[in-house]
């Protein structure tokens, strides 16, 4: 999906239909000007895929018929014929499948409903230097500890490593299911220490309301939380993940970007959390997704639509603090919660920590 990291604030005219309404301006990485990129096309016609097509490659829009094999199909890795372990990684077809969204994981005694949280994790990951094993070798490990729960998918942005994504599942299945990848591969494999690597989170459009989706864009793009965001994502706002301060709950009627909150992503019936940078410890992981989670839920709620501040919501996690454990933990030690006791207890599994 396209990066709006050279997008200007300037309004646009669509070069498709000649509207002025709701237009974007989809462009390539660095300017790159090679593939018809700064096609100007308006959100309705970035939607029509009889017209329309998204370059992966190029990370930009292209009209069916300036598509260009050679110029939008994925490149194919090149190597050395001489290289043996080199051309066995670039054989392996590790890469190539997809999560099926329809497919979504729970624990045997949960119920799905229309309304029911469903969450998708994107974690970017590179290869520790000290590994003796190739990247396929350690996509294969992670790929066996998952029990085809995810798929390792090639990103060039990452460097030589890929992006483990797994299927939509509920919280309470995310819990288990990633507790041999951090007991076992994690090892292989870091994400914290770079700037090219994140920890990007879907929840399903379906379990929240237009406000509630209003509240959070409201809520990580508001000055009065940005450094209680910055620390509890490990960063702050960058081109892969920017905020805009001028944002309020009413423009997620139309605000289609990609930033630290990409709201009704394209292709795909999820929203997206995109400001945490990536993190292979599994303290950390697990209190970003509760921090996920406990935010969906305090703005459904309790959450006032005037001014969704991280105060509120600290009160209010405060009354479910029990639930989330590894996120109370957290902001026990930055002192945002006082007068609660650590938690020694985390996830059990007979327990119905449905929330």
């Amino acid at each position: 999906m396209p990066n709006n990291e050279n997008e200007t604030s300037r309004e646009y005219t669509c070069v498709n239909c000649d509207t002025s309404n709701l237009t974007i301006r989809m462009m390539c990485r660095n300017d790159n000007f090679d593939c018809n990129e700064g096609i100007e096309i308006c959100i309705n016609c970035r939607d029509d895929t009889n017209n329309f097509r998204y370059s992966d490659r190029r990370e930009c829009f292209v009209h069916v018929d300036d598509w260009d094999s050679d110029e939008h199909d994925w490149e194919e890795e090149t190597f050395d014929d001489n290289d043996e372990e080199e051309q066995r990684d670039c054989n392996v077809d590790y890469y190539t499948s997809r999560v099926n969204r329809h497919n979504i994981f729970k624990l045997p005694y949960e119920k799905l409903k229309r309304d029911t949280l469903t969450i998708g994790v994107e974690l970017e990951v590179q290869l520790r230097q000290s590994n003796d094993v190739s990247r396929n070798e350690v996509a294969e490990i992670i790929k066996n500890d998952f029990d085809d729960f995810v798929i390792c998918k090639e990103d060039s942005s990452i460097g030589y490593g890929f992006e483990i994504v797994s299927h939509p599942a509920t919280f309470n299945y995310h819990k288990f299911a990633w507790e041999r990848f951090f007991s076992n591969s994690s090892k292989y494999v870091k994400s914290f220490g770079s700037n090219s690597t994140g920890l990007h989170i879907h929840i399903s459009r379906k379990a929240i309301s237009q406000l509630a989706t209003g509240k959070i864009l409201y809520f990580i793009n508001s000055d009065i939380n940005k450094t209680f965001l910055d620390r509890i994502s490990g960063r702050s706002a960058t081109d892969y993940c920017y905020r805009d301060n001028r944002l309020k709950i009413t423009n997620i009627k139309s605000y289609r970007d990609r930033g630290a909150f990409s709201p009704f992503v394209h292709h795909s019936p999820t929203h997206e959390f995109r400001l945490f940078k990536g993190n292979t410890k599994k303290e950390s992981f697990y209190k970003t997704l509760e921090f996920v989670v406990s935010l969906t839920r305090y703005v459904q709620s309790e959450c006032s639509a005037i001014n969704p501040n991280y105060r509120d919501y600290i009160k209010y996690f405060k009354t479910v603090n029990y639930l989330y454990p590894y996120l109370s933990n957290w902001l026990i030690s930055k002192k945002y919660l006082k007068n609660i006791k650590l938690k020694t207890g985390f996830y059990k599994k007979e327990e119905k920590l449905c929330v």
